[in-house]
């Protein structure tokens, strides 16, 4: 039996353009939705990003500013200390200052840390520096063992001015030794009219000093001679008539200005009236030692000998340091003690300092 036939219809299929446009209106809501999302993403990681350049930018300027130097950013520099290997008056010296073995660079404090220091500048002060400088003593209880570099002796016949003669081309002073004493003779030729000074017998080595302690003509032997130092002579007057004589204030008082102004110039008597006790040698008015101004001008004020003088500063300290008045100016001087080979850290009372070798146990140091 055949299976009935299914009825035919003859209604219309409907439209497909209502599915596709449903499709489509779909797909469009889709694809805004993803626009949506992958907008807010990229500002969810874009802003914060932009945040982090922006702030290391902030901090890279800011550090380069703070590198700059003072030149550049405006500020006054911090005043720092100079040394005396030149006098160290940034003038150090230059002092100066020469400052023996000072080590002027090594210092244990930053500026801003020597700027908040009390009492100055920390300075450091090496022990291979005693035996340097113009302190140092000399004598038949402390020898000398001539270290390098000190003194630094020059011709004084090449280095001398018009104002007085040199006994011959071989006769050698430290450097700064001959600058004072320029000045000097050229004021006491300017001041009296006179002229005839002579300089003699300068800086003596080891060998100099034990032939003529061979030949009995001195009883310091080689190393015990304040001659080493570079920084003692003799003067004699030479009377322009064939005549000559050891200087001396008291004999021939129309040449007293070099004895009245010497001082000022940085220079004392050595071997000054009765002090033989102290310095080991008889008295003589015509041997002269640089030592500097504010210490000439004190040892010549209180009649001190050079022996005595190094020994009146080792009672001084860095806080209770001897003050002296001096070609217009302020110093403190006081002593510091090595004590052994190690180098030593002391604070300063001032920015501007010389520091000198005793050649017994440490250094003084002047300060301004």
């Amino acid at each position: 039996m055949s299976e009935p036939k299914k009825p035919i219809s003859h209604a219309k299929e409907p439209s497909p353009k209502p599915d596709v446009d449903k499709k489509a209106a779909r797909k469009g809501g889709s694809h805004a939705r993803k626009r949506k999302l992958r907008l807010d993403r990229i500002a969810a990681v874009g802003v914060p990003f932009l945040l982090i350049v922006l702030l290391i930018g902030a901090l890279c300027f800011h550090s380069c500013q703070r590198r700059k130097s003072p030149e550049e950013s405006g500020s006054t520099p911090v005043a720092t200390a100079t040394t005396s290997a030149e006098k160290v008056e940034n003038s150090e010296k230059d002092t100066q200052t020469d400052a023996p073995d000072v080590a002027t660079d090594t210092t244990k404090t930053t500026q801003a840390e020597e700027s908040s220091l009390t009492d100055g500048k920390q300075i450091t002060l090496a022990a291979k520096g005693v035996n340097k400088g113009d302190l140092i003593l000399i004598n038949k209880d402390h020898s000398y063992d001539f270290p390098t570099g000190d003194p630094k002796l020059k011709s004084v016949y090449e280095n001398r001015n018009s104002s007085y003669s040199v006994s011959d081309m071989e006769v050698q002073l430290d450097a700064e030794t001959i600058q004072h004493l320029n000045e000097m003779m050229a004021a006491f030729e300017k001041e009296t009219g006179l002229s005839g000074m002579q300089v003699f017998s300068g800086y003596r080595d080891k060998a100099d000093q034990d032939a003529r302690y061979a030949d009995g003509s001195t009883d310091f032997k080689g190393g015990t001679s304040d001659y080493h130092s570079g920084r003692s002579f003799n003067l004699k007057i030479n009377f322009g008539d064939g005549t000559s004589d050891y200087y001396n204030a008291e004999k021939y008082p129309q040449y007293s200005w070099i004895a009245e102004h010497a001082a000022e110039y940085g220079f004392v008597v050595r071997y000054p009236d009765g002090k033989e006790e102290k310095t080991g040698e008889d008295s003589r008015s015509y041997t002269f030692r640089y030592v500097g101004v504010p210490h000439a001008v004190y040892m010549t004020e209180h009649k001190l000998c050079l022996e005595e003088y190094v020994d009146k500063i080792h009672s001084y300290t860095p806080a209770n340091p001897l003050e002296i008045t001096a070609d217009g100016k302020q110093y403190k001087v006081f002593y510091v003690g090595i004590g052994g080979t190690n180098d030593v850290d002391v604070t300063i009372p001032g920015k501007t300092y010389t520091a000198s070798g005793d050649n017994i146990s440490g250094y003084i140091v002047t300060c301004e």
